[in-house]
C-alpha cells in the first residue's frame, strides 16, 4: 500500500484476526503507518471463503485521526495472540469496524 499523503510505502503495525460467527468471513482489523510522513491509517481486510471457488479479499483503508490511532493501537497491543481468531481477550471481543473510519485511502477487491 502507498501513502495518500506522500509516495512512500505503508507498514502494517498491527493486525487482529477475527471471524464472523454467522458468516463465512474472516476479518482482520489493521493499523498502518507511513514512516516517511507519519500518516496513520486503519484498514479492514475481509476474506470471504464461501467455498473454494468463491474466495475473495476486500481490503479497505482509511486515513485515521492520530490521537485515536495511537490510543486504539495501544489497546490492540494488549491482545496475547493477535492471529488467533478464537481468542477471548478484551481486544478480540471489542474490536469492530465501527471505529475504523475516516477519509478513504484505498479499496481493493481481489
Amino acid at each position: 500500500m502507498k501513502c495518500i499523503k506522500c509516495p512512500s510505502e505503508l507498514r502494517c503495525k498491527l493486525s487482529i484476526a477475527t471471524e464472523e460467527t454467522d458468516l463465512p468471513v474472516e476479518i482482520s482489523y489493521q493499523w498502518w503507518l507511513c514512516e516517511n510522513c507519519g500518516a496513520k491509517y486503519y484498514a479492514t481486510l475481509e476474506d470471504s471463503h464461501v467455498n473454494m471457488f468463491d474466495d475473495r479479499l476486500l481490503h479497505k483503508g482509511f486515513l485515521a485521526d492520530e490521537v485515536k490511532w495511537q490510543k486504539t493501537l495501544k489497546w490492540g497491543m494488549n491482545c496475547p495472540d493477535r492471529q488467533d481468531k478464537n481468542c477471548k481477550c478484551e481486544v478480540h471481543q471489542g474490536v469492530t469496524s465501527g471505529g475504523f473510519s475516516g477519509e478513504f485511502a484505498w479499496y481493493t477487491n481481489d
